[in-house]
């Protein structure tokens, strides 16, 4: 018997370029195959009887028994290869609490959906991965999502007033992780370090040869939210229009990419005070004992 099929799973986490990364390795995917890599992204795992929690019979609303063993449904989804890499971000919860908040902690289902994922996998390694991203930042991108969901948004006010900054500690997640029993490993890296580090994340992600073949997408998938279309929204919202897509149809009329000003949720001290407490939260992340926290290669110095 040949050795056991290993598993990957990125978890995300939500608005850390999670939507660009799954989408540079669906671009991919043919080169992978070929590599004995299969990957599954939300444009295969959000499909009716598809999900993870459906394909392994993890806990669901209306749970109904997977329709093959575990180690069965491996080995189908490898489909003769050697590795599986699932790319999932809703698995461990929602980002939004469903009133136009961020649900806390971060990450809410973690132990219940991976702990019983990991050890249905047995004796298959599970290899966990997640990016995460400064708590301004986060907060920022996560209130824009609001405004583009569709449904009426919170003031700018309003939202910074159910989410402090201080709610967002990576640290406290990737111990919660990591003290999953059998999870392998926990790789982490930083969104800012994003475009520095993807060849990194593809070399322990999937091999390590043909990691350092990969590219990611050339451009952006979404754009943020500029001051403008944030001001163009809600006056707009002030003046009644019951237009569809409104906060899209604002960020189509501000665009950041031509000149208009990065809408900033957080003033100049709240973002200083973001950036130390993440300093921290790092430092003790990259402390931890089963975490490889990844850094940007550093340039060989010139011969002189």
């Amino acid at each position: 018997m040949g050795n056991p099929v290993s598993v990957a799973l990125h978890i995300g986490a939500h608005k850390t370029a999670t939507s660009h990364f799954q989408k540079s390795l669906l671009a991919q995917r043919e080169l992978l195959i070929d590599a004995g890599i299969r990957t599954y992204g939300p444009d295969y795992l959000r499909r009716p009887g598809r999900s993870l929690q459906a394909m392994f019979g993890l806990p669901m609303r209306e749970a109904r028994p997977a329709r093959r063993s575990p180690q069965d449904q491996i080995a189908f989804l490898a489909k003769g290869g050697s590795r599986v890499v699932f790319s999932e971000e809703n698995l461990t919860g929602s980002l939004h609490d469903g009133a136009g908040g961020v649900v806390f902690p971060l990450c809410q289902r973690a132990e219940d959906r991976l702990t019983p994922f990991a050890a249905k996998l047995a004796p298959s390694p599970l290899d966990l991965f997640l990016c995460i991203r400064d708590p301004a930042g986060f907060l920022t991108s996560a209130y824009g999502q609001t405004i583009l969901g569709g449904g009426p948004a919170m003031t700018p006010d309003a939202f910074r007033a159910v989410t402090p900054l201080a709610a967002v500690n990576w640290a406290d997640l990737v111990a919660r992780l990591r003290a999953i029993p059998q999870i392998s490993k926990v790789t982490v890296w930083r969104y800012e370090d994003y475009a520095q580090v993807f060849r990194l994340v593809c070399r322990r992600m999937l091999r390590w040869r043909i990691g350092g073949q990969m590219n990611p997408l050339p451009s952006r998938v979404h754009e943020g939210l500029s001051a403008q279309a944030v001001a163009q929204y809600f006056d707009w919202r002030a003046a009644g229009q019951e237009i569809p897509d409104l906060g899209a149809r604002a960020r189509a009329a501000h665009p950041v990419s031509q000149g208009c000003d990065k809408f900033r949720l957080f003033d100049a001290a709240q973002m200083a005070a973001s950036d130390h407490a993440y300093a921290r939260q790092i430092a003790r992340i990259d402390a931890m004992e089963g975490v490889t926290l990844l850094r940007p290669p550093t340039s060989k110095p010139a011969k002189a």
